[in-house]
C-alpha cells in the first residue's frame, strides 16, 4: 500500500471519529425529560387504556415527539412522607398517624418509603424501606412539640427522595402550620421542585376558627397549593374538627392519592435545546378532549 493511500485512510478514520464524537456530544447534552400525567374524564374518574398516539405533548407551545411512553398500574413508587410534628399537631397526631399507617399499607407492596418529621428541626425517622412494620413502629414513636421547619423539611426530603430505588417518585407532606423555623426559603424549595421529576402532594390540616381571627400557626394553603402544583400534584385542606374526631376524611384523601400514584401516565421527550437553566412550560392534551394534569413546566438544569 502506498504512503499516499495510507494517509488518505488515516484521514477518513480520523474524520469519522470526529463526527461520531460530535454526535455523541450532542446526545449527552440533551437529556430525556420525563413528564407524569393524570388523565380524568368530566366526572373526575381516572382514565386508563390510552396509548401514545392519544397524547399531544408541548414544550413552550411547540409539539414534541414522545420518545418514551408507559402506563403500568403495577409500577412501584419511591415515596417520602414528610410529617409535621410541631406542638400545634398534638391533638391531631394520633388520628393523622393512624391514617398514614393505613396509607402505607394500602399502596403497592414494593413501594419503598421513608418517614421524615419536622418541628424545631428535621429528623429522618425511617430510611427507605418496604417493611410496613418498620414504618408503623416509626410512626408510633413520634410526638408533637416545637416550631414548624416546613421548608427545611421539604428541602431535605427532596434530597432524600433522590436515593429512592424506583424511577417514579412522590412526596407526601402533612402539616397544620405555616413555616416559622426554617433556614431554607419558600422560593428555594419551589425552584427545587421545578427541577425535580417527582409529584408532591400536600395535606393542610386547618384549625377551625368558627369565623374568628386566623391563628398565628394556621396553614397557608396558597403555599401548599403552589408547592403541589409546581410538580403536577394536588393540595388538600382538612378541618381539625374532622381530623380530631374521625379519620374518615384523611383516609379518603390518602386512598385517593394512593390510587392516583397507580394511575399516572409517563411521557418523555428529548428537548431541542441543551440544559440552559431556564424554565420551560409544559402542556399535555389528549385527542379525546379528556383532562390531563401535569406539572406546568420544568427548569432545564
Amino acid at each position: 500500500m502506498s504512503h499516499r493511500l495510507r494517509a488518505i485512510l488515516v484521514l477518513v478514520i480520523l474524520s469519522s471519529t470526529v463526527v461520531i464524537a460530535r454526535q455523541s456530544h450532542v446526545r449527552v447534552d440533551v437529556r430525556l425529560v420525563n413528564v407524569l400525567a393524570i388523565v380524568t374524564d368530566t366526572n373526575g374518574r381516572y382514565v386508563d387504556g390510552l396509548n401514545k398516539d392519544d397524547f399531544i405533548l408541548q414544550e413552550d407551545g411547540a409539539v414534541q415527539e414522545i420518545a418514551h411512553f408507559s402506563h403500568d398500574l403495577d409500577v412501584p413508587v419511591s415515596v417520602g412522607i414528610v410529617f409535621d410534628t410541631s406542638g400545634s399537631m398534638q391533638n391531631k397526631l394520633r388520628t393523622a398517624v393512624a391514617a398514614v399507617d393505613r396509607f402505607v399499607r394500602t399502596i403497592h407492596p414494593e413501594d419503598d418509603i421513608f418517614l421524615m418529621t419536622f418541628a424545631n428541626g428535621v429528623d429522618l425517622r425511617q430510611d427507605f424501606t418496604d417493611n410496613r412494620e418498620s414504618l408503623s413502629r416509626a410512626l408510633r414513636g413520634i410526638s408533637a412539640t416545637g416550631a414548624t421547619s416546613l421548608y427545611d423539611a421539604l428541602d431535605q426530603g427532596l434530597d432524600k427522595i433522590k436515593s429512592g430505588r424506583h424511577r417514579k417518585r412522590a412526596i407526601l407532606l402533612l402539616t397544620d402550620g405555616e413555616d416559622n423555623g426554617s433556614t431554607a426559603t419558600y422560593g428555594e424549595v419551589l425552584q427545587r421542585i421545578r427541577e425535580s421529576e417527582l409529584v408532591v402532594y400536600t395535606l393542610g390540616i386547618s384549625p377551625a376558627t368558627n369565623g374568628g381571627p386566623k391563628r398565628r400557626d394556621s396553614v397557608d394553603m396558597n403555599v401548599l397549593q403552589s408547592l403541589a402544583s409546581a410538580s403536577g400534584g394536588r393540595a388538600f385542606l382538612l378541618s381539625d374538627i374532622l381530623v380530631g374526631t374521625s379519620g374518615t376524611q384523611t383516609e379518603r384523601i390518602l386512598t385517593l392519592i394512593a390510587e392516583e400514584l397507580r394511575s399516572q401516565y409517563t411521557l418523555a421527550f428529548y428537548p431541542k435545546h441543551p440544559d440552559d437553566g431556564q424554565f420551560h412550560s409544559l402542556k399535555i392534551r389528549t385527542r379525546a378532549g379528556l383532562v390531563a394534569r401535569t406539572r406546568p413546566g420544568y427548569v432545564a438544569r
